[in-house]
Formats: structure tokens, C-alpha cells, sequence
């Protein structure tokens, strides 16, 4: 059966929410508004926007979450240190991308294997997701990303539905590109915190693995199969093989799934600029 595309239903709340969006007082209300009628015109059901400030903790301003979805599962923790795995934000702050992207196209190839993937999309039944990323020049990002889930009876997202969101992309950039611009001043507080995860995954398993075991860590955690691994690092299948193995064995885990929430543990506990893994250490010996 042919994609229906864009209902007549659906453009009038679009419509309906170009003439709120006049009426709004601030920008991130308009944001919000945003979000509910971009949702509503592609038939999304888990949206969310999100703006990165600088070396701050992200802050999820505006979420849609299906019926029953608990905003602790899907919010608390990526904002406490997840979100540094995120494909997006590793898109935005790595890449420096801009505009309209899927999640196939931002996320590594062996993605759906993490643990990540599992307690953000496979967990929370989604099954596909669209997201806007717009950048400031002082590098704050905003993003507005809507999801598609199993509990909503949705695939992925069809053609006609991508070009939709590619239709509304210059309006959604205007407006990103003013909240970023009128933003509220980070809190210091949120500032030094946001730096500290920053280094905490940079500096994740430096205490204990050699420079290259570091890369082959990261990208490991990232979602990278193991012959993309091997052609960024320009090393052998082998060779990669052989430093995971070092990897799971110095860090005593056994899987990718074990890699995550010793990462997320050692988040917990750090509070400087070292390998977050010698904090957890230390209040392992305490």
C-alpha cells in the first residue's frame, strides 16, 4: 500500500501550530511548540529537545514520552553521563554536523549491538529516529529529535515522511538557532560538571590501557564493529581482536553490556580530572 505521506488531519495542526507559534511568548515555548506539531506531522511518539551548552550537562527542556514511559528510564540517566554516547551529540561535537539526520546515518555500524542501544531504543521500543542539530558559535548545540516506537505500531520512518521533516527544516533551524541565541547563562555549578564527564570519558581506562587500547575502548563503547575499528586505526582485524581482548581482560569485564555500566559506575564516583576508574577503585578498597 502506498505511504498516505502527510494527512489533511496533520497539515492543519501544522498550520494550527504556525499561527501558535506566532503567539508565543518566549522561545522556549516555541520550542516546545515546535516539537509537538513536528511530532504530530510524522506521527512520532518519543521526542525530546535538548540543548548542549558548553562543557555544561546537556538539559532535556522539552520531552514527549509514550503512555507509561518513565521520564527517570529515559531522561535522569542520560543526562547523568549517557548522553556521552550518544550518536547525535558525538555527530554535533566530533564532526561538527549540522541539519536533519537519521539515527542510520550518525550511528557506527555495529550500533544495535551496544548496550546504549538497547536501554535507549530497544528498551524504550523505538524503532527509529530523526533529529535536528543546529550549532551556536561559541559551540552550545541544540537538538530536537523524534522517535518512532513499536508501541505506537511505527516503522521507520518513510521516504515521504523524511522529506516532510526536510521541508520544515529551515523553520525548525530559525528557531533552534534563536534559543541557542537567547539562551539563559550556564549555572557554574552545571558548568564544572559538565566539564568533569567530558574529561571522564576522555580520560576513561588511561590509568590501566595503553594509548591504542584507549581508542580501541572508546570506540568499542561508540558502537564500532571490530573491521571499522580496523580501517579508521588503519590496523589489522587481528590486531583489533587482540586489544579488545587486553581490554575486557585488564578491566575484568566480559561484554560490551559489562563495559557500559562499569563506565557508568565510575561516572558516580568521579570527582577530578583522573581516569574515572581509579575512583571507582578507590571505593571498591574503601
Amino acid at each position: 500500500m502506498a505511504d498516505p505521506g502527510v494527512t489533511g488531519p496533520a497539515l492543519r495542526d501544522w498550520h494550527a501550530c504556525i499561527a501558535q507559534l506566532l503567539e508565543c511568548n518566549s522561545d522556549c515555548e516555541q520550542v516546545g511548540q515546535l516539537l509537538q506539531a513536528a511530532e504530530a506531522l510524522v506521527q512520532g511518539s518519543n521526542s525530546m529537545a535538548i540543548l548542549y551548552p558548553v562543557g555544561s550537562a546537556p538539559e532535556v527542556t522539552h520531552y514527549e514520552l509514550p503512555a507509561g514511559e518513565c521520564p527517570n528510564a529515559q531522561v535522569d540517566r542520560y543526562v547523568g553521563g549517557a548522553y556521552l554516547l550518544d550518536p547525535f551529540y558525538r555527530a554535533a561535537v566530533d564532526e561538527k554536523r549540522e541539519g536533519l539526520f537519521l539515527l542510520r546515518e550518525v550511528a557506527p555500524d555495529a550500533f544495535s549491538k551496544t548496550e546504549y542501544f538497547r536501554k535507549y531504543y530497544r528498551d524504550a521500543n523505538l524503532t527509529d529516529e530523526a533529529c535536528f542539530l543546529v550549532q551556536a558559535p561559541d559551540g552550545a548545540i541544540a537538538s530536537l529529535s523524534i522517535g518512532r516506537t513499536t508501541s505506537a505500531g511505527a516503522g521507520r520512518f518513510s521516504r515521504q515522511q523524511v522529506g516532510v521533516l526536510q521541508a520544515i527544516e529551515p523553520l525548525v533551524d530559525s528557531i533552534l538557532k534563536k534559543w541557542l541565541q537567547n539562551r539563559d547563562a550556564s549555572d557554574p555549578q552545571s558548568d564544572s560538571f559538565g566539564k568533569r564527564l567530558d574529561k571522564a570519558l576522555a580520560n576513561f581506562g588511561s590509568s590501566t590501557l595503553t594509548r591504542r587500547e584507549c581508542e580501541v575502548l572508546h570506540m568499542t563503547m561508540r558502537g564500532h564493529s571490530i573491521r571499522s575499528m580496523a580501517e579508521k586505526l588503519s590496523a589489522s582485524v587481528d590486531t583489533v581482536k587482540t586489544h579488545r581482548k587486553n581490554i575486557y581482560a585488564k578491566l575484568d569485564v566480559k561484554s560490551q553490556s559489562e563495559l557500559f555500566y562499569l563506565f557508568i559506575s565510575a561516572l558516580r564516583q568521579h570527582t577530578d580530572d583522573s581516569d574515572p576508574l581509579t575512583s571507582l577503585a578507590c571505593q571498591d578498597a574503601g
